[in-house]
């Protein structure tokens, strides 16, 4: 395959993916207990739901998410896993595609990307309940999280 394949639109779904999960999931468990669950609870390869629950496992641990925070970012960390699994459905239907036509691709790729949209928009609503029982200090680690998580993704494009 050349062009938008879909190993190159997997790879980068993904990443996109996992920079939004990675964004703002709470919970008490260690990163290897996070990929347990999530791999057990899904069709999610391996791989793809460890790397959803390092990042949830970073964010708790930048946010230093208290006790009384644990609901609201596992409902974050939730709405993560499942987008996750989401997209992974996509790539799923599309190794199965028989037509590798540019139209094809297109229409593919639009498709990834409303359902990217989607993902994010899920992650809106648990992401704002959660911020607002976060401290000052708090909030400002989150907000410097998404700002470095940007500047990452604009230096990779750069490349």
């Amino acid at each position: 395959m050349t062009g938008i394949g879909c190993c190159s639109l997997k790879t980068a779904a993904a990443g996109a993916l996992l920079c939004a999960v990675a964004v703002i999931l709470p919970t008490g468990l260690s990163a290897s207990a996070f990929a347990q669950t999530a791999a057990a609870d899904s069709a999610m390869p391996e791989a793809l739901a460890d790397s959803v629950e390092i990042r949830i496992a970073e964010l708790h641990r930048t946010l230093r998410i208290m006790p009384s925070q644990d609901a609201l970012f596992r409902a974050y960390a939730d709405v993560m896993r499942r987008n996750a699994q989401a997209i992974n459905a996509l790539f799923q239907q599309r190794a199965q595609a028989i037509d590798f036509t540019a139209p094809a691709r297109l229409r593919w790729y639009a498709q990834l990307t409303a359902a990217h949209a989607e993902a994010i928009n899920k992650l809106i609503a648990p992401f704002d309940a959660l911020y607002l029982s976060l401290s000052p200090a708090q909030q400002q680690a989150a907000d410097r999280h998404f700002e470095e998580l940007q500047q990452r993704r604009m230096a990779r494009r750069s490349r």
